[in-house]
């Protein structure tokens, strides 16, 4: 084993002291400073005066026992690791010193190398795991740059480097590596600059051509279908806004409970709720749905009225392929709590159907009302505080209720995305009509000037298969980590979306989203 470098006190109490002195000098070969004592109230002087990393406490002395000096030290260092030695194997014994936070229990005889794994398992875990850590980052880190150089076409390619990305995202949240979070930095920012570039020359063939991963109007087809026509109830959970790096934080909480199988889909632009969300319910794209609903995209700046329709859309998918349901299906829209946990408790209500389609909102309304409130600005500084705070929410929410109530009555569950949001720092100046939307990543109007340094400009509609009415005669989309201002208070929305989080443009977060199936475990 390697020897420990950060020199560690170690505190060995014994009232037999004497006869651990081999044991004492192969510690101390190892780097390890050991003070000893032979019984309890020395040991508790020692720990009250002077630093001590661990202490290695025999359970059999006279006066003060082991379970007894232990109880004294934790209140002195509560958090101080403890090694109970002992010759005593009684299962009472062990759950005295469980009960009272032991940090290890070692039964004698016991040899040198026992007792050092106990101590680097201790005091140098996090070290040693942080170190192998960083051996298998920096080998993912070359592998995938060299792979991003080489030029990736693959839809399903990007998808594992989105998931890996967003999964060593979470590990050094966990495990600060500040060392080599700006490597990880730099290689997210390259992926998105490649994956723009990719969306940017192919996008309009993808339309055409299904790529190897669906499409939104393909997410049904893909995913939901198969299920239904083998006959199998279904809950179809989308909720708005979850990124990939969202979904992986929050898939242990069923863990326990099904078997996940997580696959992926692509958001088309804009990846805005009008138009990803639409297409999925309706498995169509946007100017198909206009023909069907003409009125629908009439009002470009109001998501809520563009949105109006998505019960319809998803009776109307039914009936196109052809899934008759015995039992029929329901549609929720859960906008608030108080409606969901109504839902929740109602479920035996609804768990006839054969299909349940459910949507929850709340990490999309948290991405928005972030913008526009201090208090959640500080609880939701980055990243990293947005998906604690995902997390936390489905921990305790109506929806993981729900989720676990459909399993338990034998649902086959889907749960995935219309859209996911990005960070955006810088703002870029968009010359438009008085009629063009006030999106922040994708604007739609009759005279919209962009840079194509920031922004990927659409006049051709059509070949997009964007609608087109009288106020959408172009679209633009953002990339990197743009946003877009009006040339009017340019000063007041610089200061007020740098930071924030939204979507409609162009980056892996925004437009490839998680796909996780949940099958109950029988």
């Amino acid at each position: 084993m390697n020897e420990n470098t950060s020199k560690h006190t170690i505190l060995w109490v014994d009232d037999e002291i004497q006869l651990l002195r081999p044991h004492i000098m192969f510690l101390e070969q190892k780097g390890y400073e050991i003070k000893t004592a032979t019984n309890g109230v020395d040991a508790l002087e020692i720990i009250k005066h002077e630093y001590i990393a661990a202490a290695l406490l025999d359970e059999m002395m006279d006066g003060l026992d082991g379970l007894a000096v232990l109880e004294k030290i934790r209140i002195l260092r509560p958090g101080m690791p403890v090694i109970m030695i002992t010759k005593n194997e009684e299962e009472s014994l062990m759950e005295d010193a469980i009960g009272k936070e032991i940090s290890d229990y070692l039964t004698k005889p016991i040899n040198p190398s026992q007792v050092l794994l106990s101590l680097k398992k201790n005091l140098d875990s996090a070290d040693i795991s942080r170190e192998v850590r960083a051996k298998e980052f920096m080998a993912f880190y070359q592998q995938i740059s060299m792979e991003i150089y080489d030029g990736i076409r693959s839809l399903k390619k990007w998808a594992y480097i989105h998931d890996r990305i967003a999964y060593w995202q979470i590990e050094f949240s966990k495990n600060t590596q500040y060392d080599l979070e700006h490597f990880l930095n730099e290689l997210q920012e390259s992926a998105n600059k490649e994956f723009q570039r990719l969306v940017t020359d192919n996008y309009i063939d993808w339309l055409q051509h299904s790529p190897d991963i669906p499409l939104s109007p393909q997410v049904m087809d893909t995913y939901v279908a198969p299920l239904l026509n083998k006959k199998k109830k279904t809950l179809f959970v989308l909720i708005d806004c979850l990124r990939y790096d969202h979904w992986l934080a929050i898939s242990p909480l069923f863990h326990d409970q099904f078997i996940i199988d997580l696959q992926s889909h692509l958001s088309i632009l804009p990846t805005a709720t009008p138009y990803s969300r639409n297409s999925i319910f309706a498995g169509m794209y946007p100017d198909a749905i206009n023909v069907k609903y003409p009125d629908l995209y009439a009002n470009p700046d109001s998501e809520e009225s563009m949105n109006r329709y998505e019960d319809k859309l998803v009776a109307d998918y039914l009936k196109k392929a052809n899934l008759h349901l015995k039992n029929g299906h329901s549609f929720h829209k859960v906008t608030d709590s108080k409606y969901g946990d109504n839902l929740a408790n109602r479920f035996s209500d609804i768990k006839n159907n054969d299909l349940i389609v459910l949507v929850a909102n709340f990490v999309d309304i948290l991405a928005h009302k972030r913008s526009v409130s201090d208090v959640l600005l500080e609880i939701v500084p980055d990243e990293s505080g947005y998906r604690n705070v995902v997390r936390n929410w489905m921990e305790g929410s109506y929806l993981r209720r729900i989720i676990e109530a459909a399993g338990e009555a034998g649902f086959e569950i889907v749960i995935t995305s219309d859209h996911g949001s990005l960070r955006v720092n810088k703002g870029a100046v968009v010359k438009a009509d008085r009629d063009s939307t006030d999106s922040i990543r994708y604007k739609t109007g009759r005279n919209l000037v962009a840079s194509s340094k920031s922004a990927l400009y659409v006049k051709d509609t059509a070949r997009f298969r964007l609608p087109q009415t009288h106020l959408t005669g172009t679209y633009i989309f953002a990339k990197d980590d743009y946003f877009f201002l009006y040339p009017n208070n340019i000063k007041k929305y610089e200061k007020q979306y740098p930071g924030t989080f939204q979507h409609g443009g162009i980056s892996l977060d925004e437009m490839v989203l998680p796909v996780a199936r949940l099958s109950p475990k029988r």
